[in-house]
């Protein structure tokens, strides 16, 4: 028969001990994880003592053997410390293939001995790092910002210009100008010269006025007819716009009337 009361929580909730242990199992799992790889190169010490060896016989087979057996255990633990997702299974294939070179051509053995200590190598490796930690997915590419519209560079030359209060008037005038081209972008190639010419002598001006400058008497008058100029400009778009509306509704009545539906 149980000691346990109703409504007592379960024998096993009490354990003073669950805490500490919780705790405990937390730092051992941070310890492994920091430390994740780096038994690998331990078991390649005495090739260390090796590569001596081999310089001093000058076999320069053994030699290389040697040093891929070091290097490939050092990438391997590189690999595994990243923790990208199938990190285990590259650096098992690596710590593998060095144990291989190493048996075939620093140790002389015949097949298929290296192909077993290799076997053997890669086995040993997943069974000591598989699930020792969270393997994640490499992060996402990162996305190229769009690329820059064929207005951004006026509109970045026009804000300098709108910031200047003594060009407001001409400021609204091209950005009208703007906001139509971005209406019907096919435009654009009848006014790139125009902006081209207009934007700059207006930024330089702006700019200048900013830095103190003062403004000679013909300025007012220069805006005046910039600003004249750039109206115009939007009736011209806007005609060449009804002319193209023209053409398109004869061209339309044309083909009805050959069609028989007028």
């Amino acid at each position: 028969m149980s000691d346990q009361r109703p409504g007592q929580p379960p024998i096993w909730q009490n354990d003073p001990w669950r805490g500490a242990r919780a705790k405990a199992e937390g730092a051992f799992s941070h310890f492994r994880n920091g430390t994740r790889g780096l038994l690998l190169p331990l078991f390649t010490w005495p090739l260390l003592f090796d590569v001596v060896v081999e310089v001093v016989r000058g076999n320069t087979r053994g030699l290389v053997a040697a040093g891929l057996g070091i290097l490939l255990p050092i990438l391997a633990v590189r690999i595994l410390r990243r923790g990208r997702r199938g990190d285990t299974r590259r650096a098992a294939v690596l710590v593998a293939v060095a144990t291989g070179l190493v048996a075939l051509l620093g140790a002389n053995m015949a097949m298929p001995i290296p192909l077993i200590l290799a076997a053997g190598a890669w086995l040993g490796t997943r069974l000591l790092y598989d699930g020792a930690q969270v393997e994640v997915d490499p992060p996402a590419p990162a996305v190229p910002p769009p690329p820059p519209g064929p207005l951004e560079e006026a509109r970045i030359r026009l804000a300098r210009v709108t910031a200047e209060p003594r060009m407001a008037g001409i400021a609204q005038a091209m950005d009208a100008v703007l906001d139509d081209l971005e209406a019907r972008p096919d435009r654009l190639p009848l006014a790139r010269r125009f902006l081209a010419v207009h934007l700059d002598g207006l930024d330089r001006i702006a700019q200048r006025l900013a830095a103190g400058a003062e403004p000679p008497a013909s300025l007012p008058q220069l805006l005046t007819d910039m600003q004249t100029a750039a109206d115009e400009l939007r009736t011209k778009l806007r005609a060449e716009e009804s002319v193209a509306l023209d053409i398109q509704v004869k061209v339309l009545a044309e083909r009805l009337r050959q069609e028989g539906y007028a």
